[in-house]
């Protein structure tokens, strides 16, 4: 009788732990519910045996009452590992402060989502703006042609260059680049909904463990998805704290901020990457200028450039003339088309001498396609996106290992079977 009164003492003790445990750690807001929840699941579960020994007594079934009395044992097991999750779940929670040094911190997945929104995702998306700028600036120089050309009556000479066209290979390097980092990007995005979804689905699957654990039948499973609960809720997110003291020192090359971080870390790789920045050629306003479009189209662009400026030029003088109008505008048209083929076929000679060329070989030049664009491309964007592709390798790996390791040994711990699902196998 002692030992019995022990055992409902005991099982009293527990449960009342676990009713007690939402008012004591009501903090972690996400958690509302789950401590009652897992209360009601070892209810429903003691009232199920209660059951169970009710009838064992009222047709005297001996089977069925030692039945009764092998899964009390095992309600009571229940009860004791019930307590263990809802207070490991409570106790790294209010732990989170001290791992992160945030006194306000209250709930360790929430902090490892600001750790991949503020650290991870952000790193990637100022890598990807810069990586984008340089884009553009590439592309712009690469892209950049001019013809210049004269003709003389039935012959004509041009020349075509595009100077900086040789820089146009790190345009497919640089998006590959971009293609790379936003994957990352999304991988974190990926991890902190993840997060979110264990958080939640911790509410349902606690108490469904619980209940499962209860009884012989399903035993090992319901060990299985306590495992499973404590390892993605709680390891899960914790382990985002060792993730992020490796990130934290590669990222800035081990210097604390507000320091400058080092010139070889992340952050000081990323910084780094400054293309020479590109505009638009000297005699871009001239050769698109309003003015000069008017004058190739003349007054009168319906008629055309020539005959536009013959008729508005000529018609007013030779009407001054009496009797030879008609040989003063044939006259006059002469000269006009002569001068407008003059100004229109020396007009693109000057501009490229004077403005052109010396632009061209000054963006064209070895010298500055290496030092404007090849180098900070090769000597940081290059690194940048390599630190970056591993850092978030690291991330990603190392919570799911030690999540996937304390799965298999919570499992065993509590009575469930490690090589259900290929755990053994998948650890």
């Amino acid at each position: 009788m002692r030992c019995g009164a022990v055992k409902r003492l005991i099982a009293f003790t527990l449960f009342a732990l676990v009713l007690l445990a939402c008012p004591l750690h009501a903090a972690a807001a996400w958690y509302d519910g789950i401590y009652l929840w897992s209360g009601l699941a070892v209810v429903i579960s003691a009232a199920f045996l209660g059951l169970a020994y009710m009838a064992a007594r009222l047709f005297e079934l001996q089977m069925l009452d030692a039945w009764v009395k092998v899964e009390l044992s095992e309600l009571v097991t229940s009860l004791l590992i019930a307590v263990f999750c809802v207070s490991m779940i409570a106790i790294v929670n209010n732990a989170s402060q001290f791992l992160t040094g945030d006194t306000g911190a209250t709930d360790i997945t929430a902090v490892a989502q600001g750790f991949l929104r503020n650290g991870v995702y952000a790193d990637g998306q100022a890598l990807y703006m810069k990586l984008a700028e340089a884009y553009f600036h590439v592309s712009r120089v690469a892209s950049f042609a001019y013809t210049a050309g004269a003709s003389i009556a039935v012959a004509s000479i041009s020349y075509s260059s595009a100077p900086g066209s040789g820089i146009s290979p790190l345009l497919s390097e640089l998006g590959q680049g971009m293609d790379t980092v936003s994957n990352f990007m999304l991988l974190a995005a990926s991890q902190s909904a993840f997060l979110d979804f264990f958080r939640n689905a911790a509410v349902v699957m606690l108490p469904v463990g619980i209940f499962l654990r209860c009884f012989s039948l399903t035993r090992k499973v319901g060990g299985v998805v306590l495992a499973a609960v404590i390892a993605a809720a709680v390891i899960y997110p914790a382990s985002f704290m060792l993730s992020r003291e490796i990130y934290a020192y590669y990222r800035t090359g081990g210097v604390v901020p507000p320091a400058a971080p080092k010139a070889t870390s992340l952050v000081g790789q990323t910084s780094l990457i400054n293309v020479a920045a590109s505009s638009n050629p000297p005699a871009a306003n001239l050769i698109c200028s309003p003015y000069m479009q008017r004058f190739v189209q003349s007054p009168l662009p319906f008629l055309g450039g020539e005959m536009g400026w013959w008729i508005v030029i000529c018609v007013p003088i030779c009407l001054l003339t009496i009797g030879g109008f008609g040989a003063c505008m044939g006259t006059c048209g002469k000269v006009i088309f002569t001068m407008f083929y003059i100004i229109k076929s020396s007009f693109p000679i000057i501009i490229y001498l004077s403005v052109l060329m010396p632009f061209a070989n000054q963006i064209g030049s070895t010298s500055a396609l290496i030092a404007g664009y090849y180098e900070p491309l090769a000597s940081h964007a290059l690194p940048a996106v390599a630190q970056y592709t591993v850092l978030s390798l690291v991330v990603f790996f190392i919570p799911l290992i030690i999540a996937m390791s304390t799965l298999r040994n919570f499992a065993i711990m509590f009575g469930g079977e490690p090589q259900l699902y290929g755990l053994s196998k998948l650890v």
